[in-house]
Protein backbone atom coordinates (compact mmCIF):
# COMPACT_ATOMS: atom_id res chain seq x y z
CA UNK A 1 0.00 0.00 0.00
CA UNK A 2 1.52 3.07 -1.14
CA UNK A 3 0.79 5.84 1.44
CA UNK A 4 2.14 8.71 -1.08
CA UNK A 5 -1.02 8.09 -3.54
CA UNK A 6 -3.45 10.32 -2.98
CA UNK A 7 -7.24 8.16 -3.19
CA UNK A 8 -10.23 9.12 -5.70
CA UNK A 9 -12.39 6.92 -3.64
CA UNK A 10 -13.01 6.06 -0.42
CA UNK A 11 -14.79 3.03 0.54
CA UNK A 12 -16.38 2.03 4.05
CA UNK A 13 -17.05 -1.31 5.16
CA UNK A 14 -19.13 -2.12 8.34
CA UNK A 15 -19.18 -5.63 8.87
CA UNK A 16 -20.05 -7.97 12.28
CA UNK A 17 -19.83 -11.50 12.16
CA UNK A 18 -19.91 -12.19 8.60
CA UNK A 19 -16.48 -12.95 7.86
CA UNK A 20 -16.87 -14.98 4.55
CA UNK A 21 -18.76 -11.86 3.03
CA UNK A 22 -16.39 -9.19 4.18
CA UNK A 23 -13.91 -11.62 2.18
CA UNK A 24 -15.84 -11.96 -0.65
CA UNK A 25 -16.03 -8.45 -1.17
CA UNK A 26 -12.53 -7.40 -0.11
CA UNK A 27 -10.98 -9.75 -2.86
CA UNK A 28 -12.98 -8.10 -5.99
CA UNK A 29 -11.82 -4.93 -4.27
CA UNK A 30 -8.06 -5.59 -3.90
CA UNK A 31 -8.23 -6.72 -7.70
CA UNK A 32 -9.72 -3.17 -8.31
CA UNK A 33 -6.87 -1.26 -6.64
CA UNK A 34 -3.94 -3.29 -7.19
CA UNK A 35 -3.22 -1.47 -11.09
CA UNK A 36 -3.61 2.22 -9.34
CA UNK A 37 -4.06 1.97 -5.70
CA UNK A 38 -6.61 5.32 -6.29
CA UNK A 39 -8.84 3.27 -3.49
CA UNK A 40 -8.89 4.03 0.07
CA UNK A 41 -10.26 1.13 2.28
CA UNK A 42 -11.56 1.59 5.77
CA UNK A 43 -13.39 -1.98 7.21
CA UNK A 44 -15.55 -1.71 10.77
CA UNK A 45 -15.71 -4.64 12.87
CA UNK A 46 -17.97 -4.49 15.15
CA UNK A 47 -16.36 -7.32 17.60
CA UNK A 48 -17.32 -10.25 18.29
CA UNK A 49 -15.12 -12.21 15.86
CA UNK A 50 -11.75 -13.32 16.49
CA UNK A 51 -11.58 -14.55 12.60
CA UNK A 52 -12.79 -11.35 11.24
CA UNK A 53 -9.92 -9.51 14.06
CA UNK A 54 -7.36 -11.95 12.85
CA UNK A 55 -8.15 -11.59 8.85
CA UNK A 56 -7.82 -7.85 8.90
CA UNK A 57 -4.63 -7.60 11.02
CA UNK A 58 -3.04 -10.26 8.43
CA UNK A 59 -4.25 -7.89 5.39
CA UNK A 60 -3.82 -4.70 6.87
CA UNK A 61 -1.21 -3.98 4.69
CA UNK A 62 -3.75 -3.92 2.52
CA UNK A 63 -6.21 -1.83 4.81
CA UNK A 64 -5.88 2.15 5.19
CA UNK A 65 -7.85 2.29 7.83
CA UNK A 66 -8.95 -0.85 10.40
CA UNK A 67 -11.45 -0.50 13.77
CA UNK A 68 -12.42 -3.86 15.32
CA UNK A 69 -14.47 -3.10 18.57
CA UNK A 70 -18.01 -3.06 19.68
CA UNK A 71 -20.36 -0.32 18.32
CA UNK A 72 -24.14 0.44 18.41
CA UNK A 73 -25.18 -0.56 14.81
CA UNK A 74 -24.71 -0.49 11.38
CA UNK A 75 -25.09 3.35 11.08
CA UNK A 76 -22.77 4.15 13.64
CA UNK A 77 -20.31 2.08 12.00
CA UNK A 78 -20.80 4.44 8.80
CA UNK A 79 -20.65 7.72 10.61
CA UNK A 80 -17.47 6.29 12.14
CA UNK A 81 -15.83 5.40 9.10
CA UNK A 82 -17.09 8.30 6.84
CA UNK A 83 -15.05 10.46 9.61
CA UNK A 84 -12.11 8.58 8.76
CA UNK A 85 -12.24 8.69 4.71
CA UNK A 86 -9.43 11.41 3.33
CA UNK A 87 -10.84 10.90 -0.56
CA UNK A 88 -12.80 12.93 -2.47
CA UNK A 89 -15.56 10.32 -3.07
CA UNK A 90 -17.19 7.79 -0.52
CA UNK A 91 -18.62 4.75 -1.12
CA UNK A 92 -20.51 2.67 1.47
CA UNK A 93 -20.87 -1.05 1.15
CA UNK A 94 -22.12 -4.07 3.06
CA UNK A 95 -19.87 -6.89 3.66
CA UNK A 96 -20.91 -9.65 0.51
CA UNK A 97 -21.63 -6.64 -1.45
CA UNK A 98 -19.69 -6.59 -5.00
CA UNK A 99 -18.61 -4.03 -7.37
CA UNK A 100 -19.70 -4.56 -10.62
CA UNK A 101 -15.79 -4.69 -12.13
CA UNK A 102 -17.14 -3.58 -16.02
CA UNK A 103 -18.22 -0.41 -14.35
CA UNK A 104 -16.07 0.67 -11.88
CA UNK A 105 -13.31 0.39 -14.56
CA UNK A 106 -15.01 2.51 -17.08
CA UNK A 107 -16.36 5.63 -13.96
CA UNK A 108 -12.88 5.34 -11.81
CA UNK A 109 -11.16 7.53 -14.27
CA UNK A 110 -13.96 9.93 -15.07
CA UNK A 111 -13.98 11.01 -11.26
CA UNK A 112 -11.52 13.09 -11.08
CA UNK A 113 -13.57 15.31 -13.26
CA UNK A 114 -16.87 15.09 -11.48
CA UNK A 115 -18.15 18.02 -9.68
CA UNK A 116 -17.65 17.99 -5.98
CA UNK A 117 -21.28 19.38 -5.34
CA UNK A 118 -23.26 17.00 -6.49
CA UNK A 119 -23.70 13.03 -5.75
CA UNK A 120 -23.60 9.99 -8.46
CA UNK A 121 -26.21 7.86 -8.64
CA UNK A 122 -25.79 4.32 -10.12
CA UNK A 123 -28.34 1.46 -10.35
CA UNK A 124 -27.85 -1.84 -8.08
CA UNK A 125 -28.62 -5.69 -8.73
CA UNK A 126 -30.11 -7.84 -6.17
CA UNK A 127 -29.85 -10.76 -7.74
CA UNK A 128 -31.76 -14.27 -7.61
CA UNK A 129 -31.88 -14.86 -4.07
CA UNK A 130 -33.00 -11.74 -2.76
CA UNK A 131 -36.09 -11.19 -0.34
CA UNK A 132 -40.06 -11.87 -1.32
CA UNK A 133 -41.33 -8.25 -2.42
CA UNK A 134 -37.93 -7.12 -3.16
CA UNK A 135 -37.14 -6.39 -6.74
CA UNK A 136 -34.56 -7.94 -9.12
CA UNK A 137 -32.77 -4.46 -9.38
CA UNK A 138 -33.06 -0.50 -8.80
CA UNK A 139 -31.95 1.94 -11.60
CA UNK A 140 -30.33 5.03 -10.94
CA UNK A 141 -32.83 7.13 -9.58
CA UNK A 142 -33.04 11.09 -7.49
CA UNK A 143 -36.21 11.87 -7.84
CA UNK A 144 -39.98 12.35 -6.27
CA UNK A 145 -40.38 8.26 -6.36
CA UNK A 146 -38.25 9.19 -2.82
CA UNK A 147 -41.18 10.39 -0.99
CA UNK A 148 -43.18 7.02 -1.50
CA UNK A 149 -39.97 4.48 -1.57
CA UNK A 150 -36.71 3.86 -0.89
CA UNK A 151 -36.05 3.77 -4.37
CA UNK A 152 -31.62 4.93 -3.78
CA UNK A 153 -29.49 2.40 -2.35
CA UNK A 154 -26.64 3.66 -0.64
CA UNK A 155 -24.64 0.96 -2.27
CA UNK A 156 -25.55 2.86 -5.13
CA UNK A 157 -24.71 6.11 -4.32
CA UNK A 158 -21.10 7.77 -4.69
CA UNK A 159 -20.85 10.74 -2.33
CA UNK A 160 -18.91 13.84 -2.58
CA UNK A 161 -16.76 13.72 1.11
CA UNK A 162 -17.86 17.15 1.95
CA UNK A 163 -21.30 16.48 1.69
CA UNK A 164 -21.56 13.22 3.19
CA UNK A 165 -19.21 14.09 6.26
CA UNK A 166 -21.58 17.08 6.99
CA UNK A 167 -24.39 15.28 7.86
CA UNK A 168 -24.68 12.17 9.95
CA UNK A 169 -26.16 8.89 9.78
CA UNK A 170 -29.14 8.98 12.12
CA UNK A 171 -28.80 6.24 14.32
CA UNK A 172 -32.05 6.31 15.51
CA UNK A 173 -33.36 5.23 12.61
CA UNK A 174 -31.79 1.88 13.48
CA UNK A 175 -32.89 0.38 9.84
CA UNK A 176 -33.89 3.20 7.11
CA UNK A 177 -30.97 5.82 8.22
CA UNK A 178 -29.77 5.67 4.68
CA UNK A 179 -33.26 6.50 3.31
CA UNK A 180 -33.80 9.40 5.73
CA UNK A 181 -30.43 10.94 4.51
CA UNK A 182 -31.87 10.65 1.22
CA UNK A 183 -34.96 11.58 1.30
CA UNK A 184 -33.28 14.44 3.53
CA UNK A 185 -30.75 15.45 1.16
CA UNK A 186 -33.43 15.47 -2.26
CA UNK A 187 -35.44 17.68 -0.15
CA UNK A 188 -32.69 20.44 0.26
CA UNK A 189 -31.77 20.34 -3.14
CA UNK A 190 -29.05 18.26 -3.53
CA UNK A 191 -28.27 17.33 -6.99
CA UNK A 192 -27.51 13.79 -8.25
CA UNK A 193 -25.98 12.94 -11.42
CA UNK A 194 -27.96 9.56 -12.82
CA UNK A 195 -25.46 6.64 -14.71
CA UNK A 196 -27.27 4.06 -16.83
CA UNK A 197 -25.09 1.20 -15.30
CA UNK A 198 -25.00 -1.47 -12.30
CA UNK A 199 -21.92 -0.38 -9.65
CA UNK A 200 -22.85 -3.07 -7.29
CA UNK A 201 -24.11 -6.52 -7.06
CA UNK A 202 -26.09 -6.72 -3.68
CA UNK A 203 -25.68 -9.57 -0.97
CA UNK A 204 -29.06 -10.57 0.70
CA UNK A 205 -30.19 -9.80 4.14
CA UNK A 206 -29.78 -6.38 5.02
CA UNK A 207 -31.13 -4.23 7.63
CA UNK A 208 -33.85 -2.69 5.61
CA UNK A 209 -35.05 -5.86 4.48
CA UNK A 210 -36.95 -7.40 7.31
CA UNK A 211 -40.18 -5.93 6.21
CA UNK A 212 -41.97 -6.02 9.69
CA UNK A 213 -43.78 -3.17 11.72
CA UNK A 214 -40.73 -1.58 13.48
CA UNK A 215 -39.22 -1.11 9.33
CA UNK A 216 -42.94 0.71 8.43
CA UNK A 217 -42.83 2.54 11.94
CA UNK A 218 -39.43 3.61 11.32
CA UNK A 219 -40.26 5.08 7.15
CA UNK A 220 -43.12 6.87 9.08
CA UNK A 221 -40.90 8.56 11.37
CA UNK A 222 -38.84 9.85 8.93
CA UNK A 223 -41.38 11.08 6.25
CA UNK A 224 -43.32 12.96 9.00
CA UNK A 225 -40.26 15.09 9.43
CA UNK A 226 -39.34 15.79 5.83
CA UNK A 227 -42.67 15.33 3.78
CA UNK A 228 -45.29 18.20 3.66
CA UNK A 229 -48.83 18.33 2.50
CA UNK A 230 -51.36 15.28 1.55
CA UNK A 231 -48.14 13.61 0.14
CA UNK A 232 -47.47 13.50 4.34
CA UNK A 233 -51.42 12.80 5.05
CA UNK A 234 -51.72 9.94 3.03
CA UNK A 235 -48.43 8.62 4.54
CA UNK A 236 -50.26 5.95 6.88
CA UNK A 237 -52.47 4.57 4.59
CA UNK A 238 -49.72 4.18 1.73
CA UNK A 239 -47.97 2.60 4.29
CA UNK A 240 -50.45 0.22 5.19
CA UNK A 241 -50.97 -1.02 1.24
CA UNK A 242 -46.62 -1.06 1.53
CA UNK A 243 -46.60 -3.79 4.35
CA UNK A 244 -49.70 -5.45 2.59
CA UNK A 245 -48.09 -6.02 -0.08
CA UNK A 246 -44.88 -7.06 1.36
CA UNK A 247 -46.96 -9.36 3.56
CA UNK A 248 -48.46 -10.78 0.33
CA UNK A 249 -45.63 -12.77 -0.35
CA UNK A 250 -45.33 -11.92 -4.56
CA UNK A 251 -42.22 -11.97 -6.00
CA UNK A 252 -41.36 -8.67 -7.65
CA UNK A 253 -39.88 -9.38 -10.93
CA UNK A 254 -38.23 -6.30 -12.59
CA UNK A 255 -36.94 -3.06 -11.54
CA UNK A 256 -38.25 -0.96 -8.75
Amino acid sequence: MNQEVQPLLSIIIPVKDNLSGLQKTLDVVFALNQPTESIELIVVDGGGCRHTKQFLLENQHRIHHIRSASDSGIYHAMNYGKGCATAPWVWFCGAGDLPVEETWLAFLPEMKGWAPDELHVFGVDLGNEREIGVPSQYPPRWDESLIWRNTTHHQGVIYPRAIIQATDFKPAYSILADYAMHLHFWSAGVRASLHDATWSLIETGGVSRNFGVRLYWQEWKLKRRTIRGWKRAVQPFWLLIKFGFKKSGIHRTGAA
